[in-house]
């Protein structure tokens, strides 16, 4: 099988079913390979939030329109249909070592009063999003070929060159929306320039059977076994499946027994049931000085150093399409053609806000000690900031420490010392950043 696109998308995650969707929409010949049978079936564990409502994020100010069931991009000025199942989200809660003291970002009771006008997010069914996407993007005329995968790529003298087994395909243009350890990066060489921090791998439940309080929330916890060097790091969130679901993630099956049957959130799980689990597995690397080389384009996760979370993906694959459909109507097929992106993608994610900002909550949750925790959380007696912006965490952490430092000299001053630690400049500094993203031995 050999044919010509003017565009072929590699990845129907929401950045291809999104590029796919809008070239085919506006006219642009399009070939979408998926190397899952079906895209639409999350096999790596993913949280499914709509990230975020509550600030501007990669310089987009999205919302979700409750009447007319569309996510909204003004900033960047279009939507997307959702009609499926979403479950709303009040507040962001850092639980301590002992299990009570807790770290909160928006007023929790407050905000779960106000309903929908209350959230901070939700969480969606991610799964309906890329299949809707996917729906319309083959009654726009794309072709999608799905148990494909791309086994190599390259710049020819015209085409970008794409084989997937025995097949080979020739476009224009590609977009390469294979995420966060992406074939299409490696092969055109995006990676050589990137820093490699290390490989991030874990696991994610379903569960049912809890009594979590204030479980309308992101909640992150840590967890210390007594006289052990082991210490737990975990995420829960409500699931938009099941109204009584929720989704835990953590780093190995035996953090998530011990947090679930004998730590002190044991209580929690009083009729724990798993209803499914899925691992992942990702590369961490820094972002790509330009997501452009030899008319390949990169979106989302691909260019990004973590997750470019599901809107800001659908972003990037809204933004490539129109790019390069500008370009064939200028005809310059070429990186001055597709320079909006470029531009698009250095001002929403580049310069939006320094990477290294998000990065820090990794050394922020793992370099205390359990005493230092505990007595840490103690020292906010009121909500801080109501966000779940990643990028703000760690600073305005220390932000509301300021008044309080000369008490924290005197009572535990070895948190002073940690919390001056963390500054994107100290980054790779931190010894052995790598151990963070390898499998802790409980």
């Amino acid at each position: 099988m050999r044919k010509k696109y003017d565009l072929i998308v590699v990845g129907a995650g929401p950045a291809g079913a999104m590029a796919a969707k809008t070239a085919a929409e506006i006219g642009l010949n399009t070939l979408l390979l998926e190397r899952k049978k079906d895209p639409s079936k999350l096999t790596r564990g993913c949280a499914s939030m709509f990230a975020i409502e509550s600030d501007y994020y990669f310089g987009e100010r999205m919302y979700y329109n409750d009447k007319n069931k569309k996510m909204v991009f003004p900033v960047n000025g279009f939507t997307v249909d959702y009609d499926g199942p979403r479950r709303n989200y009040y507040a962001w809660h850092f639980y301590a070592p002992n299990g009570k003291t807790c770290l909160k970002f928006g007023n929790y009771e407050k905000s779960f009063k106000e309903g929908d006008a209350g959230r901070l997010s939700f969480v969606f069914n991610k799964g309906y999003l890329i299949s809707s996407l996917l729906t319309k993007a083959e009654k726009f005329g794309a072709k999608i070929l799905t148990g494909k995968y791309v086994e190599k790529v390259g710049k020819g003298k015209k085409y970008v060159k794409v084989q997937s087994g025995k097949d080979f395909f020739e476009g224009t243009f590609l977009i390469g929306a294979d995420g966060m350890n992406s074939i299409i990066a490696e092969q055109m060489g995006f990676n050589k320039e990137r820093l490699f921090f290390g490989r991030n791998s874990g696991i994610t439940y379903y569960l049912t059977g809890t009594a979590i309080p204030q479980s309308e929330a992101i909640i992150s916890g840590h967890a210390f076994k007594s006289n052990s060097s082991f210490h737990s790091f975990f995420w829960i969130i409500p699931s938009p499946y099941e109204k009584d679901e929720f989704w835990f993630a953590v780093k190995t099956p035996q953090e998530f027994d011990f947090i679930t049957k004998e730590s002190v959130y044991k209580r929690w799980f009083p009729n724990l049931r798993i209803r499914r689990r899925v691992g992942f597995v990702t590369n961490m690397r820094s972002p790509v000085s330009e997501p452009f080389k030899d008319n390949v384009l990169l979106a989302g996760d691909s260019a990004w150093f973590w997750e470019a979370e599901i809107t800001g993906s659908m972003m990037c694959g809204w933004k490539a399409a129109n790019s390069i459909a500008e370009a064939f109507r200028n005809n310059k097929l070429n990186r001055d053609g597709i320079i909006s992106y470029i531009n698009w993608w250095k001002k929403s994610y580049a310069d939006f806000d320094d990477y290294r900002n998000m990065f820090l909550l990794i050394p922020f949750c793992n370099i205390f000690t359990e005493e230092e925790l505990n007595y840490l959380f103690g020292l906010f007696r009121k909500p801080l900031r109501r966000t779940n912006n990643p990028f703000l965490i760690v600073r305005l952490v220390k932000n509301a420490l300021k008044p309080l430092i000369p008490k924290i000299q005197k009572e535990m001053p070895s948190i002073i010392k940690k919390m001056d630690m963390l500054e994107v400049e100290n980054i790779q500094k931190f010894t052995g950043i790598k151990q963070f993203f390898k499998k802790r031995k409980s």
